[in-house]
């Protein structure tokens, strides 16, 4: 097995592929070179703040993480029925006049431990009251920490890696949003709270906005992902940029959270009003190419 996630590739053009948005199986194909196996966890949703008006503990979701990894021929063996299982996006929170977590993005994977051939990709943390860790390769994140390993979002002045948490995780906020959160490259985007806009991804899920704060963007190492109340979703077969954006936050008081993109983008938080429905993060993903 060989992995891409420090050395990325892009099968051939003239590849076949499968594209797994739910559930399934997939029965492995006699391939004469190899397969490249996509997998995308899902975001998490973002929370609800403690009060209207207010952008205090309104943090957005984490994004999910991906993993690309390569197989040769020879490791494969035809006619397997693989197990494909696609993790769902945080659902939403009510807001009931007070401060509400977020719900946690599904894990994604391909294969099991039983067929000697596993992938997965961890889900990104609920919006909190301090921020929300993006999925990691080796774990999810949580409303401390993004996926392992586990770094906090700690600023670094002036770099392309500003914040920055590692490879395989994205950071939150670190001290309750003294930073922005962090961003990663095969990790999700830490979800964004108080002042801080979502974390960005190279590769996979940005995290949502805090309440009245833009998503995080995938694609690129930037805080300022969608500007927009409309979600955007990232780009199918594309390796870079190829999770979803994260959404934003509500931008006024009682203002709905929007949806984070597909796949794995976090949802963004919304305040305190009641009824305020804060932003459900994107699902996963699992694509299949051979060739």
């Amino acid at each position: 097995m060989h992995g891409f996630n420090g050395s990325p590739a892009m099968p051939p053009a003239d590849a076949g592929f499968k594209v797994f948005t739910t559930s399934g199986n997939f029965q492995m194909p006699n391939a004469k070179n190899g397969i490249i196996v996509d997998v995308f966890g899902a975001g998490g949703s973002g929370c609800s703040g403690s009060a209207a008006g207010t952008n205090a503990q309104s943090g957005g979701g984490g994004g999910g993480a991906r993993n690309r990894q390569f197989f040769t021929a020879s490791a494969l063996k035809p006619g397997t029925n693989v197990p494909i299982v696609i993790g769902a996006g945080g659902a939403s929170i009510t807001s009931a006049g007070a401060y509400l977590a977020g719900n946690a993005g599904g894990k994604s994977s391909f294969g099991s431990v039983a067929i000697g051939l596993l992938i997965e990709a961890y889900g990104g943390a609920g919006g909190s009251n301090n921020g929300a860790g993006g999925g990691g390769i080796a774990s999810a994140g949580d409303a401390s920490n993004g996926g392992n390993p586990s770094i906090r979002g700690q600023a670094l002045a002036s770099s392309i890696n500003s914040n920055a948490s590692s490879d395989y995780g994205g950071g939150h906020p670190y001290f309750s949003g003294s930073t922005t959160p962090g961003n990663a490259v095969w990790g999700g985007g830490g979800g964004g709270t108080l002042t801080g806009q979502g974390g960005g991804s190279l590769f996979a899920g940005g995290g949502g906005g805090g309440y009245g704060t833009h998503a995080g963007a995938s694609g690129q190492y930037a805080n300022a992902g969608s500007t927009t109340g409309v979600r955007v979703d990232g780009i199918l077969h594309a390796l870079q940029g190829g999770g979803g954006w994260g959404g934003r936050g509500g931008g006024s008081p009682g203002a709905n959270g929007t949806d984070g993109g597909f796949p794995g983008g976090g949802g963004g938080g919304t305040d305190g009003t009641v009824s305020a429905v804060s932003g459900k993060g994107g699902d996963g993903l699992v694509i299949i190419y051979w060739w």
